[in-house]
């Protein structure tokens, strides 16, 4: 690595882990002695993150607008459509992830860790294990809320025997409990009532394609049902208006994070994703798309993305 900047940054509309994984992984490097790292962020934070932020003392990380000719280290993805504007004229160094390996290309090889765990932060925090860097309460806050939001309090099929145990240190280096921290970052993040449907459906919106075909997953948390299905009119609406937009299929995951179930809006053809999802479909007002519910489903990349993904081919 030259003595340019680095910019380590997570994908667009970022989540939980994308954001504490940037500031995790760029603490990491200075500690072994890469004193030009800033941590960096594609656009504005959730309520949950900026809580997990709040709570652990950290300024929000850089907007890095444009990676051309800049070094940098991805986290938390590997796909083109949700990464930097012209992420392919940076010098990538180094990609960290837990997702399906997408279509970022390099010139050069380079250390590309991807891994089946509960969360980037996971991943990075080993780390710290085989370099026998100390890990600092402040630091262990944002290891375990990365893991504890994108596993749902470990209630998520993605969490293996490996992140549980990884939790509970955390958690004691923390000085935290579990279950309490974890519902009260998962409660900052389930505020339904202050956003447009355009945020609740970008707020976590991954794309993804496969040639000029593109389908879209958004993910929004909830407690409690009542609230939001109260605007489903409105957001099944929005969601066709981005479906329009070139999509194939767009879906929005609402999770109840506490009963771990799920309903799913959806644009598209009805026949083919009744097919995959075996479920009955809720029509609404005379709407295209519908919702189906999904009992005992929180999981995008384990649960839904594998089925929506079949619409690619």
């Amino acid at each position: 690595m030259n003595t340019k900047t680095i910019y380590v940054f997570g994908h667009t509309h970022p989540d939980t882990d994308s954001i504490c994984s940037a500031i995790i992984y760029s603490y990491f490097l200075t500690e072994r002695h890469k004193h030009n790292v800033v941590p960096a962020r594609l656009g504005e934070l959730n309520p949950e993150t900026k809580f997990v932020l709040k709570q652990w003392g950290f300024t929000i990380p850089v907007l890095l607008r444009d990676a051309t000719g800049k070094n940098v280290i991805i986290v938390d993805h590997n796909e083109i459509d949700i990464s930097a504007k012209n992420v392919r004229h940076a010098n990538i160094l180094e990609i960290i992830d837990h997702h399906r390996i997408g279509d970022v290309e390099t010139i050069h090889p380079i250390p590309f860790e991807n891994e089946p765990r509960g969360a980037t932060a996971a991943i990075i925090a080993d780390r710290f294990s085989w370099f026998r860097i100390p890990i600092p309460r402040k630091i262990a806050g944002l290891m375990l809320s990365a893991i504890l939001s994108d596993t749902v309090l470990l209630k998520s099929p993605t969490t293996i025997p490996k992140d549980c145990i990884l939790a509970r240190k955390l958690a004691r280096i923390a000085r935290v409990d579990i279950q309490k921290y974890g519902r009260a970052m998962l409660e900052a993040g389930c505020d339904v009532l202050n956003h447009t449907s355009r945020q609740l459906i970008l707020g976590d919106f991954k794309t993804y394609r496969h040639g000029d075909i593109k389908v879209g997953v958004g993910q929004v948390p909830v407690i409690g049902f009542t609230k939001i299905m109260k605007r489903k009119k409105e957001l099944l609406q929005t969601l066709i208006y981005y479906q329009k937009r070139n999509y194939k299929a767009t879906f929005l995951m609402v999770t109840d994070v506490i009963a771990t179930n799920t309903y799913l809006f959806f644009a598209g053809d009805e026949d083919k994703v009744q097919k995959l999802f075996h479920k009955k479909v809720e029509k609404v007002d005379g709407l295209s798309g519908g919702i189906i519910y999904l009992p005992k489903v929180v999981s995008r990349k384990k649960q839904v993305q594998p089925k929506v993904l079949e619409l690619l081919k």
